[in-house]
This record gives C-alpha cells, structure tokens and sequence, in this order.
C-alpha cells in the first residue's frame, strides 16, 4: 500500500473508532442524566425567531426599508467570510416588518434557555433564571425545566403565564453551505444573532434566592455571555451576578462557568466581564472563532494556558466545527468525557436541526483527527477530542450551547462519576 493509501486507511480506522465512541457516548447519555446533579443556568433566555438565508430575499429588495438592506450587506458579509456570531441592529419597528416578510420557525435563544432545553430532553435537573414568563417565552422551553417561585423549584409546566414582562425576539439568520444567498454561494453553514433592540439579563429574584439554596449540592452553575447588556447596565448587572456567583461559591459549588460570546463593537466587554467575576468563575468556554478575537495567540495549549492562568481559571475550553480542545488543571480523564459528550450532544441536534437525544452518529458525519498539540501546558493538561463534522448540517442554531450542555452533563456528575 502506498502512502496515500496508508493516510487513507488511517483515517477509515479514525472514522470507525470515533463512531463506536459516539455510539457508547450516546447510550451512557440516559445514566448521566439520571446521576446528575442540578445545573444553576442564568440569565440568558429569549424567543428565536429564525430565517433560512436563502428564503430572505426581502431584505434586498430595493424597496426594503433601510435598516433591512443594511441588514442584508451585513449578512452577505458575514457569509463571504464565514463568519457567525452576533449582531446589534437599532431598528425596534423591525420585528414586525421582518415577520411580515420573511418566512421564519419560533424557538428558544439563548445560551441559558438552550442548555436547559438540553437537560430537559435527557431528563436531567435544571433551574433556570426566568423573569420572562410571558405565553410566548414559556411555550418554546421544555416544560420539566425547573422555575423558581414561592422559595422552591417547579416544572416549568406548573408555572402561570404572565404576559407583561415578554422581551423583544431575536431574529437568527441561518446559512447552509452550498446554498446561494444574493448571488454568492455560502461556503459555511453558520448563523448570525440579531437583535434589534437592547436586552437585558434575567433578573430572576426567586432564582437568586433559590440557587443560594441549591448550590451546595448543585453540579455546576453557567452564566451566558452577557453580551446584550447596554453599557449602562453594565456595572449594575455584572455586581448582581458577581454576588451571586461568590454566594455559588461560599456555599461550595466548585464549577461555575461563563461562556463567552462575539462582542463585535464592544470589544472591552470580555476583560471586562472576566475582571468583575475573578476568583468567581472556573470555567471559560468560546468558540474558536471567537478565542481568534477574545484570545492571545492561536487556540493551542500555551496561549490557552496563558489566558486561563491570567484569570485564575481552571478549565478554559475552545470549540471548533470539526474539534473541541481544553486545558484544565482538574481530572484530565474527566474533561475527554466532558469535551467528546459536548461533541455528541451537538453533533445529534446539527443533523437533526433541533435538540433531541443522541442515539447512532450521523452517517453523513465524518471524525478526523483533531490538529496536533502538545499534551500539556505549565500546569495544565491539554485535552482534544474530534467532533462529528457535517458539510451540511440540518441547523447551526444552538449549537454551541449544546455542546456546552453536555460538557455541563458530565461536569454535575458527583464526584468519582
């Protein structure tokens, strides 16, 4: 055999044995769920509404409104370089333009309504900051989430509906790869977050009192990115969450996370963030995308370190389409189970294009080795795992929370599980 024939036989041997693994992950799915410990989730959660790329011709139309076109070069843009993440467009009077030109599926956004969705369909424990409760926000989430009300946690399904305090929706613009958009052919699927108004965190009293109550026997507590927070409420929200997250900590909750996010114009806002939760956070997860603007160096084990150590972490985790790579000073046996079932969990919702249990990798799924790294950083052990790549996936929305979500699944496990 010669040596392409030798590459290629090493990577059909790669392929199986990650399939194997997908499959053995996906059965122990069920029993993580069952041993798992309440996960502490604020305080991000909203209604999505989501539009396939390739359907949204309306927005180039030259009888659009102008913030539509503008909508729309800002989008064809992100599609030239592949490019997803987040977008702040000042255009209250959108929604309703935009639902009534753009044919568009309701569902839950953000990173804490999607992890909690995740836990709710693998039947694991979930309390979830909700200050929005209105008919619209409670009818996308699952309803074994658990809500905060009366000094105790309830399935979402018991909660009253309060229509007064609905926030605004966002609008998630979703390109496949392959596709035409406008003339250009999308060259990777992604999506792109769109908010046409400012957000404010879930300011959920009854959640704050409650996980006070729950942490000592919680698993882990993920805080969102905080990204939609107006400046102004900036230092205000970040003290509420930094008294909530030392309150996490006294109580002995040894794994609070903060996933980070892209800040686009407010490039301050990560060192910001990062500085008002030090000694509060553990954990730090991002895209690689977003380490390419938030990090120093190439998302590699020596800058990962660096950045962790920086900020007194103890686990930082960058995801990438086709890899998921950590450097954490905890069980290093433990983080490979964590990063592959966060590969798992996301891989099953991309081809499906909605969260569901994982059962049988994709077929059209390919695993390849994840680049080379040394195995540890001064003081840090380096963990890579490769993920389920799909050219084209069913949907690209959520993805990254799933994967935090199942991350999260093997992190609330009790100790030695």
């Amino acid at each position: 055999m010669d040596a392409a024939g030798t590459v290629s036989a090493d990577l059909e041997g790669f392929d199986r044995l990650w399939r194997r693994r997908f499959a053995e992950a996906a059965a122990a799915m069920p029993s993580l769920a069952r041993a798992a410990r309440p996960v502490l989730l604020g305080f991000s959660a909203f209604v999505d509404a989501s539009v396939r790329m390739e359907r949204a011709e309306r927005l180039f139309a030259p009888d659009a409104p102008l913030p539509a076109r503008d909508l729309g070069r800002e989008l064809l843009a992100r599609i030239r370089t592949g490019r997803g993440g987040e977008y702040s467009l000042d255009w209250p009077a959108g929604d309703e333009w935009l639902a009534a030109n753009l044919p568009h599926a309701i569902g839950a956004g953000g990173t804490s309504a999607q992890i909690a969705k995740a836990f709710g369909i693998l039947g694991a424990p979930a309390l979830l900051a909700l200050a929005d409760r209105s008919p619209a926000q409670l009818s996308v989430l699952d309803p074994s989430i658990l809500i905060a009300e009366g000094g105790s946690a309830h399935p979402l399904a018991a909660i009253t509906p309060d229509p007064a305090r609905a926030k605004a929706r966002h609008w998630i613009f979703e390109s496949t790869a392959g596709t035409e958009v406008a003339g250009e052919i999308v060259s990777r699927s992604t999506r792109v977050i769109v908010r046409l108004v400012d957000d404010v965190p879930e300011n959920d009293p009854a959640f704050a009192a409650l996980s006070l109550a729950m942490a000592r026997n919680a698993g882990a507590a993920a805080i969102s990115s905080l990204v939609s927070t107006p400046d102004d409420l900036l230092p205000e929200t970040l003290a509420r969450v930094a008294d909530l997250a030392r309150g996490w900590r006294a109580a002995g909750l040894g794994f609070v996370h903060i996933e980070l996010a892209d800040y686009g114009h407010r490039p301050h806002l990560p060192a910001m963030i990062l500085g008002s939760l030090a000694g509060l956070v553990t954990s730090v997860g991002m895209s690689l995308s977003e380490w390419r603007v938030i990090g120093e160096g190439p998302a590699e084990p020596d800058p990962m370190a660096a950045f962790a150590r920086r900020h007194g972490l103890t686990r930082l985790c960058v995801h990438a389409d086709d890899y998921a790579l950590a450097v954490t000073r905890d069980d290093a046996g433990r983080e490979a189970r964590a990063l592959f079932a966060g590969c798992v969990l996301a891989g099953a919702r991309a081809a499906a294009g909605r969260p569901v249990r994982p059962e049988e990798p994709p077929a059209e799924s390919v695993f390849a080795p994840p680049p080379e790294f040394s195995g540890s950083a001064d003081g840090y052990a380096a963990v890579a795992c490769p993920a389920p790549w799909l050219s084209r996936p069913a949907s690209t929305i959520g993805l990254g929370d799933t994967f935090l979500a199942g991350t999260l699944l093997v992190h609330c496990q009790p100790p030695g599980g």
